[in-house]
């Protein structure tokens, strides 16, 4: 299990899950199927056991005042671009329906 934040070499990997740690973030990417199985409740206890890491991590350091903004133009918690306005954004139809 790695730690989140402390270093720039530590990675996991959970099904094709990759999660790769870095001093400013924590990048998670790939997908992963959790199957009613004993693999699955192990893969879903790794991945609460690494979410629940972070979040105290963050915590802390949100009590310690330690938190920067998130950088200019990286997605949020919305998942819209910093810099974008719903203005600039267009809906448009599923192509596959």
């Amino acid at each position: 299990m790695i730690t989140p934040f402390a270093n720039d070499s530590e990675s996991m990997q959970i099904g094709e899950l990759i999660i790769e740690n870095q001093q400013d973030k924590v990048t998670i990417y790939g997908d992963i199927d959790i199957y009613h199985s004993t693999e699955g409740l192990a893969q879903a206890r790794q991945l609460q056991e690494l979410m629940t890491k972070i979040v105290d991590k963050l915590s802390a350091d949100n009590q310690a005042s330690k938190l920067s903004k998130a950088p200019t133009g990286k997605l949020g918690i919305a998942g819209k671009d910093s810099a974008q306005t719903d203005a600039d954004s267009e809906q448009i139809d599923n192509p596959f329906l």
